[in-house]
């Protein structure tokens, strides 16, 4: 089983085939911005599919469940995309014998927002009582925000039940009946916050590459979180 994980900024120098904002110009700076991440997201897939050696016609094969979520036809290999602001982010996972289900989620801050008014609409009490004792909120705010989001995405659920998930930050474990038995990281040690979820333990054994000079760069992760999802101890 293996689990590799790629990021980049639109921005960046890119091969001249992904042609980014190629006969955009006329779109508003929103709808561009959306269009450029799409053909990145689309760009790094490929990138992963030819590291862990995979055959990159299956990708002329993603078809989108019933929930919209785009995925491939074979169980046991999954990729999950997420993109804010510039940055757009892929995880893709390829297990032996068994059913893939991954989720990524990236948050990359823009602006102050009222974190407690926020919370308050999704968040236990138990973890808003965390939340007030922390000394970095903006941190801690994205902490519960993306490890939601990211074992949501693995089945297509979207943020309506962001407050069905069951978060402990101090016993590092989360409950769901919305995805499988797995684990997640969350880490702020990239440009954007990063919550990864893969089913098993894949995902503590992951591999990170960011875009730079024409090629994938390996990215090795110092200071990071890992919690149980749905462990039955």
């Amino acid at each position: 089983m293996s689990t590799l994980i790629a990021y980049a900024n639109i921005h960046q120098p890119f091969p001249m085939d992904l042609a980014l904002g190629c006969g955009q110009n006329k779109l508003n700076p929103r709808i561009q911005q959306r269009y450029h991440c799409r053909q990145l997201a689309q760009f790094l897939l490929n990138k992963l599919c030819k590291k862990a050696q995979i055959n990159t016609a299956l990708l002329g094969q993603i078809y989108r469940t019933a929930s919209g979520r785009p995925q491939f036809p074979v169980e046991n290999i999954d990729f999950n995309i997420s993109h804010s602001g510039d940055w757009v982010a892929v995880i893709l996972n390829v297990a032996e014998n068994e059913k893939s289900a991954v989720g990524i989620d990236i948050e990359f801050p823009q602006k102050q927002r009222d974190y407690p008014a926020l919370l308050s609409h999704f968040a236990s009490p138990l973890e808003q009582q965390w939340f007030a004792q922390q000394s970095h909120p903006e941190k801690a705010f994205y902490r519960i925000w993306c490890l939601r989001e990211a074992i949501l995405k693995s089945q297509g659920v979207g943020i309506v039940k962001l407050n069905e998930v069951q978060h402990d930050p101090v016993a590092q474990t989360l409950h769901s009946a919305y995805c499988p038995q797995g684990q997640l990281t969350f880490t702020a040690e990239f440009p954007f916050y990063l919550a990864v979820f893969a089913e098993q333990s894949a995902v503590q054994n992951a591999q990170y590459f960011y875009w730079h000079e024409d090629k994938l760069q390996p990215k090795l992760l110092q200071n990071c979180l890992n919690y149980a999802v749905n462990s039955s101890k």
